[in-house]
């Protein structure tokens, strides 16, 4: 399994807690060494130098735009930038009111929490809120089938769950929304980065993801890609003159939808949180998604083999899962979180389930000091 491991030099690419082991890239992955000085080159130096430095903070976007389009094997010009997975959950809903008369959106009780605020607080607009039983396996595309009828719009799939690290069926998922005659879109927040993201052949409608978490890139930059075959054919309400094909026209009676995804951006861009999830983009890109996807089932692994046999107290995941090892250690919770805090272990729990995530930089010193931990 020791082949699977990427070389310790890994970590020399990031910012690592000097006093800890950062097992939370779940939450917030480590800051990149090339993030500061990217962040100074595209940001504040044309700010500084140039004073009007909208067209150098453009083209950092549309940097952005091309690093993430390669990474998830994708065109740019189908990437528009959001704030957070809400705001691009929210404008592309907002599109889907004049494409159909159907007003069901269709997820599972496991999805994070924002999207189920976002879809339930849309009542008033007609939408209805379906949700699959509290005890569906989300991996078993039976259960979103048994689900579907001829008024879901969108299914919201979750590629990888926040709170069970399970692995979803996507393709499976899209093709039983594509047969009811409904739109899937994924939401990757907890998947991109760490494991192979490829909506082109998943057969998806659209995708949601962040730069926070396993794409190292900090807060702020969140991103929709919707399909090719809805560039044109979705107009969002929720819009803006950056959503304008040509945002300083200036004519505020004479509105053109921009063709490509910018007509999903809205208001004035933000554009530091671009530059910062350039940086990390690069550095996961550089590293290869699939060797820190087998770099982190490795990770797992060996901790499993260390402690599973150990811990028959403790319910450890089955089924595929993505990059974080979600273990439901039940009355064993305070004992565990106290271990944590005295061995500076940095990992998290939802309720009694324990959050561990294995990124590129972390190391099989790691794993044996957190087995030591629970020893």
């Amino acid at each position: 399994m020791s082949g699977a491991l990427l070389p310790e030099a890994t970590r020399d690419r990031f910012h690592l807690p000097p006093d800890a082991i950062y097992l939370k890239s779940h939450s917030v992955g480590c800051q990149p060494r090339d993030a500061e000085a990217l962040l100074r080159d595209k940001l504040l130096t044309p700010w500084r130098e140039a004073g009007e430095a909208w067209p150098h903070w453009l083209d950092a976007i549309d940097e952005w735009r091309v690093a993430l389009a390669g990474l998830i094997g994708v065109e740019a010009r189908d990437l528009c930038p959001a704030t957070n997975v809400t705001a691009a959950l929210s404008r592309y809903i907002s599109a889907l009111g004049a494409a159909t008369d159907r007003r069901t959106i269709l997820l599972a009780p496991s999805a994070f929490p924002t999207i189920g605020y976002l879809a339930s607080g849309l009542a008033a607009a007609g939408w209805k809120t379906r949700y699959l039983p509290d005890d569906a396996d989300v991996r078993d595309v039976a259960n979103w089938t048994a689900a579907l009828d001829g008024d879901v719009a969108l299914v919201i799939a979750m590629h990888v769950s926040s709170n069970s690290g399970a692995l979803t069926d996507i393709a499976a998922g899209a093709a039983a929304a594509k047969a009811a005659g409904a739109r899937c879109i994924a939401d990757c927040a907890q998947s991109v980065g760490v494991v192979p993201v490829t909506p082109a052949a998943w057969g998806v409608d659209a995708v949601l993801g962040t730069s926070v978490k396993w794409l190292c890139g900090g807060p702020g930059a969140g991103w929709l890609w919707v399909a090719p075959h809805d560039r044109t054919a979705l107009d969002p309400m929720d819009r803006g003159w950056w959503s304008h094909a040509n945002p300083f026209e200036m004519d505020i009676h004479d509105f053109h939808y921009a063709p490509d995804a910018r007509r999903w951006w809205g208001g004035t861009p933000d554009v530091a949180p671009f530059i910062l999830s350039t940086a990390g983009i690069n550095e996961i890109a550089a590293i290869g998604v699939g060797a820190i996807r087998a770099h982190n089932q490795t990770l797992q692994a060996m901790l499993r083999d260390a402690l599973e046999a150990r811990t028959p107290q403790w319910r450890w995941p089955t089924g595929a899962i993505g990059g974080t090892l979600c273990i439901d250690t039940g009355a064993d919770q305070p004992r565990v979180a106290e271990a944590l805090d005295r061995h500076k272990l940095r990992a998290d729990f939802r309720g009694s389930i324990l959050r561990l995530s294995f990124h590129g930089y972390n190391s099989a010193a790691d794993v044996e000091a957190t087995a030591r931990a629970f020893a």
